[in-house]
């Protein structure tokens, strides 16, 4: 009877266990919440906007490694909402004819580093070398809707525009607007900084729809 006992309080801590580390694994309450998860087309900072948390929030509740990219099918657990709610973007993959947006090159200077697979890496977006202004330019209108430190990428911003449009910029810059900030295509954002994090004068650009890494070189004049 004894050993029974203690079978079933051990099974009891286990599960107990289990169930804190379901809930994001950040703290050992209880937390109130849903899981959602993530479609096609669906990013990050929809999906938090969508349920009104930070990206901060939405990434100590899941232990997620940065904010850039989380696959299609990955369930994430979300504090405080009370129900699953519908997150815009579903979708094709496949990048629209939009007349509405015209990008503009972020940095004048050359492509050092293209997208796409590179030896044994692959590069998701595009790293151009300043040749004339330090000056990074927004490529188009749009949200900053991250202005911080990502790591692998260090100083970044990510810009949200229309048609589900998003870029990044990041690398050695340091950061001229604020999350939440509208900016006009060409405004100055930051500036490549040579003495950040030994990446020179180089800025890397990345481009996404729908959450998904796009060459940005289909997109530029």
């Amino acid at each position: 009877m004894r050993v029974v006992l203690l079978l079933l309080l051990s099974l009891l801590l286990v599960s107990c266990a289990a169930t804190r580390g379901i809930v994001g694994g950040t703290n050992d309450q209880d937390e109130r919440g849903v899981w959602h998860r993530v479609m096609e087309g669906q990013t990050l900072w929809r999906i938090a906007k969508t349920y009104r948390l930070t990206l901060e929030e939405l990434k100590d509740a899941n232990d997620l490694a940065d904010f850039v990219l989380v696959a299609e099918g990955t369930w994430l657990f979300i504090p405080k909402a009370e129900k699953v709610l519908y997150v815009q973007g579903n979708g094709s993959a496949l990048p629209p004819e939009s007349k509405r947006l015209d990008f503009v090159w972020p940095l004048k200077g050359e492509v050092v580093r293209a997208f796409g697979k590179l030896k044994n890496d692959f590069n998701l977006g595009i790293d151009l070398k300043s040749t004339a202004s330090r000056n990074v330019v927004a490529s188009e209108r749009g949200t900053v809707i991250l202005s911080s430190t990502i790591r692998g990428y260090g100083n970044t911003i990510i810009i949200e525009h229309e048609d589900d449009f998003c870029t990044l910029y990041a690398k050695g810059i340091e950061s001229m607007v604020r999350e939440g900030q509208e900016v006009e295509r060409n405004s100055v954002i930051a500036r490549v900084d040579a003495g950040r994090g030994g990446n020179g004068d180089v800025l890397h650009y990345e481009l996404f729809f729908k959450g998904k890494p796009v060459n940005p070189l289909y997109y530029l004049p």
